[in-house]
Parts: structure tokens; sequence; C-alpha cells
């Protein structure tokens, strides 16, 4: 598109949001369109909502412009410099030319994105991921889910080669200058899914784009302290939060977002993810607020600061469409999981032969972790569901129901009761569907346990006997109708020695050496 078509382009944006304020101003209609017709007057109003969301859109988009030749000027050498190189000419055409662009992902319905927080310039080990989460949106339903996945997970860096996650994108950066691409590889192989974006931000940035925002809104879900939260100087501090909704400053919501030693609950790799999560959808709501996307200053400071110090692979028009597609996004409707060692979870804890705190999975393979991440988005509708299950051990293998209540537990589904199934001589896992319209959860159901539901039950099976033989009541003392009843066989017992890399079990050391006390001294310094 040539420059001229452009100026004449924001020029007639500039008329329509004139005309939008004459239609305010009757006076002024009457002053300046006397010649103008009722009916015409009629259809201009009609329209006039339609310009003026219209009108919105571009009036970003040319501020966005603006501030791109600023910092093209300033010479700055941040991801948005790389326009004045090839690009630029581009960015302006997709911004505005009136064809369907797609962002990666988009045509498939599901968007992936890898967050990734880091220390940054100043810190020792400055490249090493503090924070990795796997952040989807599906347009179609403008729906999201969000992926916690812990520091310490292990993850292959090349062939019989695992290191921690948190330090691939170190390694990228070491061996090809682009630890965003090498981590994004490294990510995808793991997960088994394609990660279309990644953005990077160190701590400083963290803290002064919130603080730009003036601020998040944050609930706290319980009180807590914690007394080993490192300073600047490889020292410990003392922060607490105390329990409801509160206003987060840019350095509380980081404090509050990487607190790892915390009281009442508040010290584990779930209550961190579950915090990192918060933070993110906080963030999410304020930039898309309707105060932030109207205010010039506001914009261009956002925009500076994400240019200073963020690192992403999204080209500005990706930005653009990106922040008005998720607008209409329900920050109370996003999916959340992390992995983690929890009962029932994917992940189990160690130390590695060089002393290293280490999680990896239970199963000896990332498959469980794959089925997950492929099937988040299901979980949400699995939830509305509220499908009744019951759990039987059909294995002469003790402590296996119970593990499977953890499984479920884990991936937010509700267990009514479990215990031994009439016979412990189960080889493969049977699953028995009495609902036979919850087919979210049966899906579901069928990926975790792969088999196949069955609705020809056998009269031992039937609802009457299970309920009444284990006396399992409704809330209003009746005997409950079950939806799926699932007998564990042998198919699903875990070889609990299985390990990709060899470990010490963290319980053998004594109080100086756990995993609390490793962690908070090879990894917190940075």
């Amino acid at each position: 598109m040539a420059a001229s078509d452009f100026t004449k382009k924001k020029i007639n944006f500039i008329e329509e949001e004139h005309q939008i304020e004459l239609q305010k101003r009757p006076e002024i209609i009457h002053q300046t369109s006397s010649t103008k017709t009722p009916q015409a007057n009629r259809t201009t109003s009609k329209n006039s909502k339609r310009r003026k969301k219209i009108s919105y859109f571009f009036i970003f988009s040319i501020i966005f412009l603006g501030l791109l030749s600023n910092i093209l000027a300033d010479g700055n050498n941040s991801f948005l410099s790389g326009i004045k190189h090839s690009y630029l000419l581009r960015q302006i055409f997709n911004i505005v030319s009136p064809a369907e662009k797609y962002l990666q992902g988009e045509q498939e319905d599901r968007i992936n994105f890898l967050i990734l927080g880091m220390g940054g310039e100043g810190h020792s080990g400055p490249y090493l991921t503090d924070t990795i989460i796997l952040a989807s949106f599906q347009p179609s339903s403008k729906k999201a889910a969000l992926i916690s996945i812990p520091r310490d997970m292990i993850v292959p860096v090349s062939k019989n080669n695992y290191k921690k996650i948190n330090s691939v994108y170190t390694i990228g950066k070491n061996q090809t200058g682009d630890g965003g691409a090498f981590t994004k590889e490294i990510v995808s192989e793991t997960l088994g899914l394609p990660i279309h974006y990644f953005v990077s931000v160190d701590f400083q940035g963290f803290v002064e784009i919130i603080d730009s925002l003036g601020g998040v809104d944050v609930t706290v879900d319980r009180d807590f302290t914690d007394y080993q939260f490192p300073t600047e100087d490889y020292k410990y501090q003392v922060i607490s939060f105390e329990q409801g909704e509160q206003e987060m400053d840019g350095l509380t919501a980081l404090r509050f977002a990487r607190s790892r030693h915390g009281n009442n609950g508040e010290g584990s790799d779930f209550s961190r993810s579950i915090r990192q999560q918060k933070i993110l959808s906080a963030l999410k709501d304020k930039i898309t607020s309707f105060n932030t996307l109207i205010n010039p200053k506001k914009i261009t400071d956002l925009f500076s600061l994400v240019n200073q110090y963020t690192q992403t692979d999204l080209e500005p028009w990706e930005a653009v469409k990106l922040v008005h597609m998720v607008k209409g996004l329900d920050s109370q409707q996003i999916v959340s999981q992390s992995i983690d060692a929890r009962p029932g979870g994917f992940l189990k804890a160690g130390i590695a032969l060089d002393g290293a705190y280490i999680l990896q999975p239970v199963t000896g393979n990332f498959e469980q972790i794959q089925k997950l991440a492929a099937n988040i988005f299901d979980l949400q509708e699995v939830s509305e569901e509220k499908a009744n299950i019951v759990i039987q051990n059909g294995t002469e293998v003790p402590g296996l129901a119970l593990q499977g209540v953890n499984h479920l537990n884990y991936m937010g589904y509700s267990v009514l009761r479990y215990g031994n199934a009439l016979e412990q001589d189960k080889k493969q896992t049977i699953l028995y569907d009495y609902s036979g319209n919850k087919e979210n959860t049966r899906k579901t159901l069928e990926k975790i346990f792969a088999t196949k539901a069955l609705t020809n039950i056998p009269d031992e099976y039937s609802n009457q006997k299970i309920t009444e033989a284990w006396d399992i009541r409704d809330e209003n003392n009746e005997f409950a109708d079950l939806d799926f009843l699932i007998i564990l066989g042998q198919d699903q017992v875990i070889d609990e020695n299985l390990e990709i890399v060899t470990t010490i079990d963290p319980s053998l050391f004594n109080t100086s050496t756990t995993s609390s006390s490793i962690e908070a001294t090879n990894q917190d310094q940075e």
C-alpha cells in the first residue's frame, strides 16, 4: 500500500470521528447539514455505533504506529526494532488491510503461547526461567487455558540429555543466540503441541508494567507468610499476605507470584502456580479494559515498557489483533491446571546424583502430560457436567483405588466413593456409563484410562446394588444416581521404579537437606 493511501485512510478515520461527534450535538447538525433529510439522519444514527467501534480500533492502530516510529528513531535493539530492517511496510499493511490475516493456530482454533518470567540483567542466572506457563486461546469460544510447568521438571534438550526446563532458555541463548525459539521447540516436543508464540519478561519489567497500569486487582485465598523470600544481596526477607481482595502494585504482585516457601499451604509448586495464574489473569483484565484502551498515555507507556523489557516473536499486527480477540474473554472461565507432584499428579520429586532437586514423570514418559495439554479445554466442560463417579480396585495391588481418586481429583473430577471391587482379577480397566448423556465426561475418562465406556451393565454392578451396598446417598438422603463406575485393572498399575533420570528419594535426607532446603540454596539465588 502506498504511503499516500495510508495518509488518506487516516484522514477518513478522523472525519468519521467528527461525524460521530456531530450526531451527538443536534445544534451543530442543524447548522452544518441543513440539507439532510430525516431519513438520512436516521440512517447515520443507525451506523454510528459501528463507526465508533471501527474508529477506536484504528485510533489504537495509529497510536501503535506512532510509537513504532519513535522506537525506530531511537534505534532500539529489542524485538520491535526489527521492523526497521525488513518489514515495516508489511506491518502497516497487515494492520490496516481489510483482507483477513490469521494468527498462527487461529484456523485450527487453538493458539498456544509460552509465557516466561526471568530475573534479567543484574541477576545471577539472568535467563533462568522462574515462571513457565503455557497459555492457550480458543477463538471460537473465547475460552483460555493456563498450564503451569514447574521450573524443576526435566525435559530432553537432546538425545538422552535431560535438563531442568528452567535452564532451556539459557542453553538456547548460548547455542544459537535465540533462547525463545529453542524453548518453544523443546516445550513443543515435550507437550506434543505446537507452540506458536512466546513472550518473556524480566522481573523489573513485570513490576513496571503493572505499575504503569495502576496496579492489578487480586484475590488472596488465604493468609500466609514466607520467611525465606530472597533479597537482591542473596539473603532472606519476610513477606506476608492477608486473605481477601486487594490491589497490588508491581513489586507486591511479583512477590506474590514468586513466593515458594509460604506457610499455611502456600509453599507448594501447585499453590505458587495458582498465584501466578491469578496475576496473569488480573493483568489481562487490566490491559484489555476500556479505560486502558482509550488512554493514549497508558498505551504509549505500556508499549514502551514492553519494548524495553520483553522479548517475543509476535509481530506488531499480530499483537494488535490478539488484543482485540481476547477482549471478550471472561477471566472467571479460564481453565487452570498445574503440572506438579501432588498426590495423583504427573510428576515425582527426587534428588539427582549431582545433588539437584528435580521433578520427572511418574510413568517414565510424558504421555500423561501430553494428554492433559491436548485436552485442557475439555476439563471445563467436564466440571459443568458434575458427574457422580465411583472407583473400585479390581486388582490385588493395595491403594490403587486411592491413586485413581487422587488422579481424578487432580484433574478436577468429583469422586463420590472408592473401595475394592467384588473381585480383584481384572486385567483391563472397565468403565461403565450409567448416565447416557454426559458425553464430555465419558470421552475424557476414556482417554485417561485408555478404555471404552460400556452401557450394557451387568446386574451385579447395577446402580441400585452399588449405591445400596455402599450406602451412597444424595443431598435428599435418597440413594444417589451414579453416572460412571470405574473398575481399575492391572493396566493402571504404575511401576514406581521407572525413572528417566536416576534419583534419590528426598524423604531419605534429613531436614537440613530436604528438597525445600535444596531449592532455597540452588534456586533462589537468581
